[in-house]
This record gives structure tokens, C-alpha cells and sequence, in this order.
């Protein structure tokens, strides 16, 4: 079997969605997604400073199921389909694409605002069609799809992370996303094309929660919770990795040896985070309450329905044709200035 440990997870629910419908739309959170169809699956991203993302694929009844996964921008990440989640049949199929040259990659980063389409991915159902992917039947398939070769689109052709005006599939430096040969993908040790998290080769450390190659102490989300993905401590400009983690490995530059310390911790006892003294960022005072968060809490938030952060920049326009469109919200009875200070909670 996989080798993969995560915590219970929720999917992420969005605003066009009905409340109980537990899948996925075609409207991004964040701006930068990943969107496609597949035969019904779940969706995941493993970032390079240990983030984790998941969406679950809308069963609409056909053998399309849709899907958009948010992900972060300028943050490197590997895709990972998964049919038959949580069953003995299940399937694990990293995702993999060629850039001009041929040569098959399998992180991918996006500019901010970038949404990616992948067309239609197919994908084995079951442990008996992937056979012939999985020579030691684990269930991970043994190398990954690649999406190009299979008819789905290619992500390289329709992104350009670095802004320079040449697409990712034709430019060898766009913002770091080829790694240079002395650096380790913190995602896939091994560079073979499967995450750390379902590599029955990966050896998994005391300090490794999750499995995902990062020591729990450098690592954004140290469970794998879709809902728990943290700032870290050591970067403070706020572009995802720590300000010392120049070649975006997931490391301190100055952690030779991988244990996510620096390698003079022991000896200087210098404080490395942006906090300082404690090692984490001190809290500062309890936030004043903001007019309609009250309102969203009570009336947006639920088991069955959204969560406290996941309805970010969404209009007081879009608030109001989703109660009037969605059936499993027209007993929500809001006024337009009701509406509007939600609409203004909402975008802060």
C-alpha cells in the first residue's frame, strides 16, 4: 500500500456551489488556479515550502467530472490525481508535463492571477486498469501521466511565472522553476515524478509528520490539512518560502544537512525568525470586529457550508445572484445594505 499519512481533510466549498454539494466550480478563490475535468477524482498540490491544497471533482453525472484547484502563485508545486480515495481500489497518479525540449517535468509554478486549464485528464479507476502503470501494485503509479501525451493540455503552454512575455514551455529560466542539478526538489527527494507523500522509496523522518520530505519545524502545513496552510515564520517579504531559501528548495540555505535547522543553531543560539526571541511571530492584539463578519458567520458559515476564509473578494453582486440562484440558499433573507457590509468584510 501508498505509503501517504494525512489527517482528516474538508474540501474546500465555493460561494456558486450548493451548500451540500461537497465539489467544486469553475470560479477561483484566489485568482491563480488549476481547472480541468476528469472521470471523478480528488485533486491535490504539495507545494515546495510544504503547503497542501485538495479539491474533490463535481460529479455531474457524465464521465467529465469538473474541477478548480486554488493554488498558491510564485510557490512551486507538484499535482497529484487520486481515484477511489479512501477505498482498497484506490489510484495514485502523479501529474507530469513536457517542456520544448521534451524533457518531462512534474512542479510547476504559476504567476499570480494565472488560470490554467487542463482539458479533459484520463485517469485509471481502479487497481486492475492501472495495472500495467503499477508494476509493484502500491496503487502510485510507477511514473507520471503526462499530461500532453494523453491529449489534456499542457500547463508550460499557458503560463509565464516570470512575466517576461515567453510561455513557461519555451523559457529556461522562468522564475526558478527548473531546478539546477545540485538542488533537491523538496517535494520528490528523488526526482523520480512522485511526491515524497506516496513514494514507497522516500524514507520518512521522526520530525515528518506528513511524509512530504520537510521537517515539521520549516513546514507550512506540517499535517497535510488543505485548511491549515501557515505563513512561515522566516519569511518575511511573504513570498511563500523563508527569506534564507534563495534556491526555493524548502531549506535554509545554510542547512546542509537537511534537518531543518541552521547549521550554526546549535552553536550561536541566534534567533532566525521574523518574530524573534520564541521562534514564531509574537501575536499581536485580538482584532477589532469588522461590520458584516458577523452577519457572513451567521448566515455564510457552516458544517454544510462555508468556511471563515474561503469566500475571500467575492462582490456584493455575486453574494446576491448566488441566494437567488442556488436553491440550497434561498431561505437566507439579507438586506442590500446587510449584503453590501458583507461584500465589505469580505474584500479586507
Amino acid at each position: 500500500m501508498h505509503k501517504r499519512r494525512l489527517i482528516s481533510v474538508a474540501i474546500l466549498a465555493i460561494i456558486e456551489s450548493a451548500c451540500s454539494g461537497g465539489g467544486d466550480s469553475s470560479t477561483s478563490l484566489t485568482g491563480t488556479s488549476v481547472s480541468g475535468t476528469v472521470p471523478g477524482t480528488v485533486i491535490e498540490a504539495f507545494g515546495d515550502n510544504g503547503s497542501y491544497y485538495k479539491v474533490t471533482s463535481t460529479d455531474n453525472g457524465t464521465t467529465m467530472h469538473p474541477f478548480t484547484l486554488d493554488v498558491p502563485a510564485n510557490v512551486g508545486f507538484h499535482m497529484v490525481m487520486v481515484t477511489g480515495e479512501g477505498t482498497s481500489d484506490d489510484v495514485v497518479t502523479p501529474i507530469g508535463f513536457r517542456d520544448s525540449s521534451g524533457k518531462v517535468h512534474t512542479r510547476l509554478m504559476l504567476d499570480k492571477g494565472e488560470q490554467i486549464e487542463l482539458g479533459h485528464v484520463p485517469l485509471h479507476m481502479g487497481r486492475n486498469e492501472a495495472a500495467g502503470d503499477d508494476a509493484d501494485h502500491d496503487g502510485v503509479l510507477d511514473q507520471p501521466l503526462v499530461l500532453d501525451d494523453v491529449g489534456a493540455r499542457n500547463p508550460l503552454s499557458q503560463s509565464d511565472v516570470d512575466d517576461d512575455g515567453v510561455n513557461d514551455w519555451d523559457d529556461q529560466d522562468h522564475g526558478g522553476y527548473h531546478y539546477n542539478s545540485s538542488t533537491i526538489d523538496p517535494q520528490d527527494d528523488d526526482d523520480d515524478g512522485v511526491p515524497n507523500v506516496y513514494d514507497g522509496d522516500h524514507v520518512q523522518s521522526s520530525n515528518d509528520r506528513d511524509g512530504d520530505g520537510l521537517p515539521d519545524n520549516i513546514d507550512a502545513n506540517p499535517d497535510n490539512d488543505p485548511n491549515n496552510n501557515n505563513v512561515l515564520d522566516g519569511d518575511c517579504d511573504g513570498d511563500g518560502y523563508n527569506d534564507d531559501d534563495l534556491d526555493h528548495d524548502g531549506y535554509h540555505d545554510d542547512d546542509s544537512d537537511h534537518d531543518g535547522n541552521h547549521d550554526s543553531d546549535d552553536d550561536d543560539g541566534e534567533d532566525h525568525s521574523c518574530g524573534g526571541g520564541t521562534g514564531t511571530t509574537p501575536p499581536g492584539p485580538d482584532p477589532t470586529p469588522v461590520p458584516g463578519q458577523a452577519l457572513y458567520e451567521t448566515n455564510c458559515t457552516g458544517s454544510s457550508c462555508h468556511g471563515a476564509n474561503d469566500k475571500r473578494g467575492k462582490t456584493a453582486t455575486q453574494i446576491t445572484n448566488a441566494i437567488n440562484n442556488i436553491g440550497s440558499m434561498s431561505n437566507i433573507a439579507l438586506t442590500a445594505e446587510e449584503i453590501q457590509a458583507i461584500a465589505d468584510y469580505l474584500a479586507q
